[in-house]
């Protein structure tokens, strides 16, 4: 009978995981794995500016990153710095 108590906690550790690891909240999003909308610190770096005005945070390479406060698409959403020449591309460069 041990022997198969013990199949049925594997098995239900199996199905848990499985329901863990497929649930929403580790799904990647649909563009390649990177999130949706500005990063945190660009967000943070017009959180005491209006929209137009000159702005800069550090990036994900230690860099400083320039730009102008921005509405995001939407508009309903706080103001964030836009890099200069635009958001960069997979590489780290603007396009």
């Amino acid at each position: 009978m041990s022997n198969v108590n013990s199949k049925i906690k594997i098995f239900t550790a199996l199905i848990i995981a499985f329901m863990v690891f497929e649930s929403p909240s580790y799904a990647r999003p649909e563009n390649g794995g990177r999130p949706h909308g500005p990063p945190p610190e660009a967000i943070e770096a017009c959180a005491d500016l209006s929209q137009g005005d000159t702005c800069s945070f550090t990036g994900r390479r230690n860099d400083e990153v320039k730009g102008t406060c921005i509405a995001p698409q939407g508009g309903d959403e706080e103001l964030a710095c836009a890099p200069e020449g635009g958001p960069p591309n997979e590489r780290g460069r603007p396009e």
